[in-house]
């Protein structure tokens, strides 16, 4: 576990845009004892070596609902050299792996599911990750193909500018209609920890059962998210209502991995806290923000509750001075969100993807889900 976690750390060294994770955080999201999604799912580590050198690493898991979801496995944290042949061995033994547990297909990259960092980036290399996605070079893609893995389904960045003229003309009259049509937002109240999660959780399976890839979040889990959320950002969870009940929420969160770029992965250098110096003065000049969760129940969307969302979390950037907001991910099929987002000014800024392969055939077959649009698009220019 060592040589899996410490992986990154090497491959990424001089690599400019990417944000170090804490290692004490990445080894305490790896144990099971502290993750209960790892704790309630079969999970397996691989580390490819060159002699005693790691040189790549990948993991295959099968979640609590891997049997019930069409025997559906998952590949991720996978790093790699710019080597194919050392990706495909690794694909081949996650695979194999896989296919011992009667899986019979396998999607990702998952970090370790989609509650988590998922997709592989393959647009906007040239800027550092937003909080909570991930990041990897160009050459990944060589390698996912050279596993056999088929694109299947894109995931959007938007970026926009919560100053911008568009924005806050928009943004005003949204919050009017909000006020017409007896919506109130509010910041979920962390004292009654339990039934608050209790109600966001109702809303987070309410509004996204219908989405492409959704899976079912465990209480533990979905406790165990809600913590990490309420101590990166304490009024980042708001609920909206409509004359008084809850009908959906958004997840609003400051770019911490600005903060984390200058610690390098580690809060301590030689005994010294360097590293938590580092971050405390990179946590007070944050200048942007992530939305990375807007839902609103489907009975409720015409009364302007996602649009009350949306003001909502334009005015609050404006509030904490920030000058971009991130909107991610939001999948490529989403018309609704991507209409109003262009409307508004934003801008796709990085795209990621996701890959799937079945397990029992080489060949790509009917067992793998529908390509999108743009996945039909990549396949068929890998292939010319």
């Amino acid at each position: 576990m060592d040589d899996f976690i410490r992986l990154p750390y090497q491959l990424y060294k001089a690599h400019p845009h990417w944000v170090a994770p804490l290692e004490v955080e990445r080894r305490q999201f790896l144990d099971p004892r502290r993750n209960p999604y790892l704790r309630q799912s079969e999970v397996g580590y691989f580390v490819a070596r060159r002699g005693r050198v790691p040189v790549g690493r990948v993991a295959a898991i099968i979640g609590p609902d891997g049997p019930a979801r069409g025997h559906r496995g998952y590949v991720g944290f996978f790093e790699c050299a710019e080597d194919p042949a050392v990706a495909r061995a690794l694909w081949e033994r996650a695979v194999a792996w896989l296919r011992e547990r009667d899986m019979h297909t396998v999607t990702g990259p998952m970090n370790p599911n989609m509650h988590h960092e998922c997709g592989l980036l393959v647009d906007g290399f040239d800027d550092a990750p937003r909080i909570g996605m991930p990041y990897n070079p160009p050459y990944y893609t060589d390698l996912f193909a050279a596993g056999g893995l088929t694109p299947v389904k894109e995931l959007l960045s938007w970026r926009l500018s919560p100053t911008s003229r568009k924005v806050t003309r928009w943004a005003g009259h949204s919050d009017l209609l909000r006020r017409r049509r007896g919506l109130t937002v509010r910041a979920a109240d962390w004292r009654r920890f339990d039934s608050e999660c209790d109600l966001v959780r109702a809303l987070y399976h309410a509004c996204w059962q219908e989405n492409w890839g959704f899976a079912p979040a465990t209480d533990a889990e979905f406790t165990y998210l809600a913590r990490q959320i309420r101590l990166l950002a304490p009024t980042g969870v708001r609920i909206v209502e409509h004359e008084g009940t809850p009908v959906g929420f958004s997840i609003l969160l400051p770019d911490f991995n600005q903060a984390l770029a200058p610690a390098r992965g580690h809060l301590t250098r030689f005994g010294w806290p360097v590293g938590a110096w580092r971050v405390w003065r990179g946590s007070r000049a944050i200048t942007r923000g992530r939305l990375m969760a807007l839902g609103v129940r489907e009975d409720s969307r015409a009364q302007g509750a996602t649009l009350a969302l949306a003001a909502d979390a334009v005015a609050s950037s404006l509030t904490r001075g920030w000058n971009e907001l991130d909107v991610s991910w939001v999948l490529e099929d989403n018309e609704a969100a991507n209409r109003t987002l262009a409307v508004v000014g934003a801008t796709v800024h990085k795209r990621h993807r996701l890959y799937a392969r079945c397990v029992r055939h080489s060949e790509p077959c009917s067992c793998l889900p529908a390509l999108s649009h743009t996945a039909q698009e990549a396949v068929h220019a890998a292939h010319t």
